[in-house]
């Protein structure tokens, strides 16, 4: 090889990245902004759950119709106590709600640093590493389910 003629990482980075991936990591960040915002817009429900019904959704059918909690039953609710720092009551109304929180807002400096670094998503999301988390995180989804349901209380059913 010539001297003076290596391609940093950066510049082999920078014939992978495209315009689209910078702005799908803006739009990434954009949704995860909005989402926290309408987080704290909400007013959490004190009974861990039925938050979502503050946005014109209707209530839980699976809860309705089985007395049991959806696996994402207190999801919103979670997010709305988790944007007013209230982690315990986050945690209670849905403990993997909280760490979809915490996911979503390191979404936004993620997204940022994708950007400023030229890394387009897909170099992450086609990694298999990231194939474990996932696998890991559906693993924590069914977890939580299961703590859900030892603690729910039948409040109105």
């Amino acid at each position: 090889m010539l001297a003076g003629c290596e391609t940093s990482e950066v510049e082999r980075r920078g014939d992978l990245y495209r315009r689209s991936d910078k702005s799908v990591a803006a739009g990434l960040a954009a949704m995860a902004g909005g989402v926290l915002g309408v987080a704290r817009w909400l007013k959490p429900a004190a009974r861990g759950y039925g938050t979502h019904t503050e946005l014109g959704l209707p209530p839980c059918n699976f809860l309705r119709l089985t007395h049991l909690p959806c696996p994402s039953c207190g999801m919103t609710t979670s997010f709305a106590w988790a944007a007013r720092l209230d982690f315990w009551q986050a945690f209670l109304a849905n403990p993997f709600g909280l760490l979809l929180f915490f996911g979503t807002v390191a979404l936004i400096p993620a997204c940022v640093f994708l950007v400023w670094r030229r890394i387009p998503l897909r170099q992450i999301t086609e990694n298999a590493q990231f194939n474990r988390a996932v696998y890991v995180a559906t693993a924590l989804f069914f977890a939580s389910w299961i703590f859900k349901l030892s603690v729910f209380h039948f409040a109105g059913y």
